[in-house]
């Protein structure tokens, strides 16, 4: 890991001075007119990038967090009528504030942004903002305007997140920003450009969305007051450099547009407080808080959700047992309260219990992927994996690119010693997280065990075929 991250260091500090040099030709971006789009091929360097962030990056897999972030941000990628409708996000649990867009449809996501931000119009702000860039190709335009090579300004962003992550340190941070930094500050003339390019755009796609566009100046505002105050720079001002002119832009834009969009909703309210409870499990000072205010309002189903993951994470499962009790008597079909009452069930060893209050919830909810996957990690964790595979199945075509599908299909396969399916689905987690050799041995093993069943060795071959055609056109692609 050491090895990788240095290497993709030396790389991002390299596209930098590469392009420091071609800058000193050039000042234009190429016209958008005249700028040709080869879907295809951002299409092939976003998943690259993003199997290449999995092998390097933790990534944080709560599936309905994940289903959250999804449904925001299709919602935008309809109201800007985005040609891209193939999205992957990806929510990685650092604390500090930032997001970024990769082309082809690729989003990510860090826990610190929704953590900080004050309600959900502002998480759609930045969503949305990010979307414009992927729409309007601002990652290939300046790359085509400047070395011509995409990947090495994706791994010059990938060095950045993957040091970021890694380490604890304020050093380590400031090792990776350093990286941004130098990326960012070759390419001033195009990134300013592109920024406010996309703060306009995304104002539009926010009030399309029926979102308060007031949220994107306020966010900015809240941005230049914190490197105002803590005297240094968060990472998402390194990839997104702001001005006071960008702040004064978006703060007259958002003015002379209607003020009638909505700014937060109880869905966002509950996500980030289950974020909270997995970024901070042991934060058990807040419980007294709770309980106090809970007893001035305890209709304040935020605090009560609060509290029973509080109580959840303290090991307390009869007292967490009580206060989710309290909330599905009062809303018994919201799915936030269902999954969160399956948490303390599944932790305290009673899926059977788990799954069966989660089966109850699928009768009128038979499509929500949260609940199927909490469906099926409850019957694996009760021996039942015929049962497991009814729901995951259905998942790994309509998820193909879910790592977390593909991992829990192995989990089944192998409980099952079903070694055929175990290697194909393994071969696809692996593929997914940036191992492209070891899924084609999976599948080059599976292929050998087929033997005469011709349709399933059909199938194996030509997604043999396929990894082999992806693993080319990669090393094309550096």
């Amino acid at each position: 890991m050491a090895h990788f991250l240095r290497s993709l260091l030396c790389v991002g500090l390299l596209w930098g001075q590469a392009s420091l040099n071609h800058a000193q030709d050039t000042n234009t971006l190429p016209d958008f007119a005249t700028f040709s789009v080869n879907a295809a091929q951002e299409y092939a360097l976003g998943r690259q990038f993003l199997r290449e962030l999995r092998a390097s990056t933790p990534v944080l897999s709560d599936p309905l967090i994940n289903n959250y972030l999804e449904n925001l941000s299709y919602k935008l990628a309809f109201a800007a009528q985005s040609k891209h409708q193939q999205l992957q996000l990806v929510l990685l649990p650092d604390r500090n504030i930032n997001a970024f867009a990769v082309m082809g449809g690729v989003i990510g996501v860090n826990a610190g942004l929704l953590l900080y931000a004050d309600n959900e119009a502002e998480v759609a702000a930045v969503l949305a903002h990010e979307l414009a860039h992927i729409d309007q190709h601002h990652y290939a335009r300046a790359s085509q305007a400047q070395s011509g090579d995409s990947w090495l300004y994706l791994a010059a962003i990938l060095a950045s997140i993957a040091l970021s992550s890694a380490s604890d340190s304020d050093a380590g941070l400031a090792l990776g920003l350093s990286t941004q930094a130098a990326l960012i500050d070759k390419q001033l003339s195009y990134s300013r450009l592109h920024e406010r390019e996309a703060d306009h755009l995304g104002m539009q796609t926010l009030l399309a969305a029926g979102f308060n566009p007031q949220a994107m100046a306020d966010f900015f505002v809240k941005m230049d007051k914190q490197v105002r105050a803590l005297g240094f720079m968060p990472e998402f001002l390194l990839t997104h450099p702001l001005s006071q002119e960008r702040i004064a832009d978006s703060t007259l834009r958002a003015r002379q547009l209607p003020q009638t969009g909505t700014l937060t909703s109880l869905d966002y309210q509950l996500i980030r407080t289950r974020l909270l409870a997995i970024i901070n499990p042991k934060d058990r000072a807040k419980i007294s808080a709770l309980q106090q205010q809970l007893q001035d309002n305890p209709d304040n189903q935020v605090a009560r959700l609060a509290l029973t993951f509080l109580l959840l994470n303290s090991e307390d499962y009869e007292a967490a047992r009580q206060q989710v009790k309290k909330l599905r008597q009062q809303w018994p079909q919201r799915i936030d309260y269902v999954i969160a009452e399956a948490d303390i069930e599944l932790a305290d060893n009673q899926a059977q219990t788990a799954l069966k209050l989660l089966q109850q919830a699928l009768l009128l909810n038979p499509n929500n992927d949260a609940l199927r996957f909490y469906a099926a990690n409850a019957a694996i964790k009760n021996k039942q994996y015929e049962q497991a595979l009814i729901w995951l199945k259905p998942l790994s075509y309509e998820r193909p690119e879910d790592p977390y599908v593909w991992q829990k299909l192995t989990e089944v396969y192998q409980a099952q010693k079903d070694g055929l399916n175990l290697l194909r689905a393994r071969a696809e987690y692996s593929f997914l997280l940036g191992d492209i050799e070891k899924a084609l041995k999976d599948l080059e093993q599976a292929q050998r065990l087929a033997q005469e069943n011709y349709p399933l060795l059909a199938k194996i071959i030509s997604r043999k075929q396929n990894l082999l055609e992806i693993k080319a056109n990669s090393k094309k692609l550096r």
